[in-house]
């Protein structure tokens, strides 16, 4: 067996050679196919890291079968490039297989591909580091009240705005800081028999929140993007949950929990991280992107689930 680590199905030539351009930094042999028949027979004499495919072609009824096998054979993720096929978007997020979904042209795509790949490669999923330029200081607080919540934010949203930001990013940055804190306070904690015992607690109630309990919140914006990650200490937020959150047509059809604001923060940031470590801690990363006005926007989010192996 061949020592493979990444395997592209992309059905454009173009794209196959810019994609294998990319992801040749990062030092890692890359098998390509032009359709899943192809992939499916690469496949046995490969141990692919990740798969990178069109979505057009993740959303076909063969693509289930390819993507499981590719799993077993221990693929990490499956990340899909749109290439501005828009209607795809609720398909992808419906079909669960595919951990990551890349939605920008090039610059940006090769940012965001040469990031996910590298994270997989080096086996170092964690942090908003990675997202912004070199040198960028990101700022820190401490989440150890829940009343603390309303106070962080509007100190963010100021603080983005004496960076030089716009009045839409300081409010998205209020937007994303509030719903990920309010997640990470009362739907992370969880005790032994995984119920999620303040998920019904009004978010208006006082909470002292011990070492555990706290939560990290970090930011930093450079010409690029603006970047919020918030932590939490439990990792009991899983990949299933996850999808099944982006994939709501709707806000309103999250229902309550986690979910809901999920759903919010997908469509109001540009990229949606999540980085797992399944009872040990999560870490999302809401990335505005800061270059162009609302007008310029593709009408979807890129995002990406990452779960750290175990030890």
């Amino acid at each position: 067996m061949r020592d493979s680590s990444i395997l592209i199905v992309h059905p454009d030539r173009k794209t196959q050679r810019t994609v294998q351009r990319i992801l040749g930094a990062t030092g890692r042999r890359i098998d390509v196919a032009d359709e899943l028949e192809q992939a499916a027979r690469i496949l046995p004499h490969v141990a692919p890291l990740l798969v990178v495919i069109d979505a057009a072609l993740a959303t076909t009824p063969a693509a289930d079968a390819f993507l499981a096998s590719a799993q077993r054979k221990g693929a990490r993720a499956c990340l899909a490039l749109l290439g501005g096929a828009f209607d795809h978007v609720p398909r992808i997020l419906g079909t669960g297989a595919v951990t990551n979904l890349l939605v920008h042209p090039m610059p940006v795509l090769a940012e965001e591909l040469m990031i996910s790949a590298q994270k997989l490669v080096r086996d170092d999923l964690f942090g908003a580091e990675k997202y912004l330029l070199w040198g960028t200081d990101l700022e820190i607080a401490m989440v150890t009240r829940a009343s603390q919540r309303a106070h962080l934010v509007s100190q963010l949203a100021e603080a983005v705005r004496a960076r030089g930001q716009s009045a839409r990013v300081a409010s998205m940055a209020m937007l994303l800081a509030d719903e990920l804190i309010s997640n990470a306070v009362h739907n992370a904690p969880v005790d032994a028999t995984g119920a999620h015992y303040r998920r019904d607690i009004a978010r208006d109630v006082e909470l002292e929140l011990d070492d555990r309990h706290q939560v990290r919140l970090r930011w930093g914006v450079d010409a690029r993007y603006l970047a919020i990650e918030v932590n939490d200490r439990f990792g009991s937020l899983d990949r299933e949950t996850i999808l099944r959150s982006l994939g709501k047509s709707d806000v309103r059809d999250s229902g309550g929990g986690a979910g809901m604001g999920m759903t919010l923060c997908y469509r109001s940031c540009d990229h949606l991280v999540f980085n797992l470590a399944p009872g040990k801690r999560a870490e999302i990363i809401a990335l505005v992107d800061v270059r162009h006005p609302p007008v310029e926007r593709v009408p979807a989010s890129s995002y990406n689930v990452f779960v750290e192996r175990a030890s």
